[in-house]
């Protein structure tokens, strides 16, 4: 597996805290959403701790065209790829099932509610049907903190707290698909006893988070690195929290492992909760002061697909319980994507 300077540093750190060997060695794991920035991650988590620890864990990865590989895969790495929405062909053993696959562009929640809908309900269902045919097969979804709603909380949010969702907002068709997979995820286990476990991550940045990503926070790094003024079109009072990638990584595994099967964890950073704006200016005085935020005339956010104003902090006492911390803070965050993105452009040129 090839890796950067960077990655295997990051990967070096995270699993001299987390080492997951012993539910890893001689395993098969599938992973749905093989190239997105969770599903990529965690395959080269679990390749890079086969060349360290010799663990032989065969991986599955599902993707939408899995004739092209992914090109930090190299000959000798113990993975085979599968397409997405054919998993249930499956016939070989698997002992774990990670279900991160699901669509994420505000766009296509728009202009495709109804596919979006079906392919995060129909997805979970797939898998959750390969899994109960497995002996003694463990799974856990990833869902979102968008599966609490647009709430105005004043105190962190913990997993009991029922989050309400506009059926008749388009948009919403993301965040209710969660809502509705975590349902048939619970079903599962009361009926038929599924090991499954949900997990709701906040905002996901960091690697593997592409340069032209629509997140807010992904437009901060670029101001920075352009050196142009950020453009907001709402008034930036969101208040929320986001995750490093390796500590989304971290949690998945630390829930899958550890995580009591039927219920679900949150997983964030309490301490980068602040305001989008605040976000913008503590990050623009620290990295760049030459850029500043321009403000639209009128909001027109929630037009554009964005959720509207909200406060959400979630409480992750209940995966602490598992030995789990969020280790990168926000600076931390920002200084790996420009380290980053900044050798990519020095490529470039």
């Amino acid at each position: 597996m090839k890796l950067s300077n960077l990655e295997r540093k990051e990967y070096e750190k995270y699993t001299a805290i987390y080492n997951f060997s012993q539910f890893l060695k001689g395993k098969t794991i599938l992973i749905t959403g093989s190239k997105g920035i969770i599903g990529s991650g965690l395959i080269r988590w679990i390749l890079h701790e086969n060349h360290a620890h010799g663990n032989n864990t065969h991986i599955i990865a599902s993707s939408r065209n899995p004739g092209k590989k992914p090109d930090y895969i190299e000959e000798g790495d113990n993975i085979s790829f599968c397409k997405f929405g054919e998993e249930g062909q499956i016939t070989e053993r698997i002992d774990y099932v990670i279900h991160t696959a699901a669509p994420t562009s505000n766009k296509v929640f728009r202009e495709q509610p109804v596919e979006t809908l079906r392919t995060i309900i129909d997805g979970a269902e797939t898998v959750l049907d390969l899994a109960k045919r497995q002996e003694k097969c463990s799974m856990i979804y990833l869902s979102s903190e968008e599966a609490y709603g647009t709430p105005n909380a004043t105190e962190p949010v913990k997993e009991t707290f029922v989050g309400a969702v506009d059926s008749l907002n388009v948009r919403n068709c993301y965040p209710l698909g969660k809502k509705a997979s975590e349902l048939l995820c619970k079903a599962y286990y009361e009926e038929y006893c599924l090991n499954v476990k949900i997990i709701r991550p906040t905002v996901i940045l960091g690697l593997y988070q592409p340069y032209d990503s629509v997140k807010v926070e992904a437009e901060i790094i670029r101001c920075i690195l352009e050196s142009k003024n950020l453009y907001m079109k709402s008034n930036g009072m969101t208040k929320k929290c986001v995750i490093y990638t390796m500590d989304a990584l971290s949690a998945v595994l630390t829930v899958l492992f550890k995580g009591q099967a039927g219920e679900a964890y949150n997983a964030t950073n309490p301490d980068t909760y602040e305001t989008v704006k605040a976000r913008a200016y503590k990050s623009f005085e620290k990295f760049n002061p030459n850029v500043a935020v321009d403000f639209a005339e009128e909001d027109d956010s929630v037009a554009s697909g964005y959720l509207p104003q909200r406060a959400l902090q979630e409480d992750i006492s209940k995966i602490s319980e598992l030995g789990w911390k969020p280790i990168a803070s926000m600076d931390d965050i920002y200084e790996i994507d420009i380290k980053r993105f900044s050798g990519k452009k020095e490529k470039e040129r």
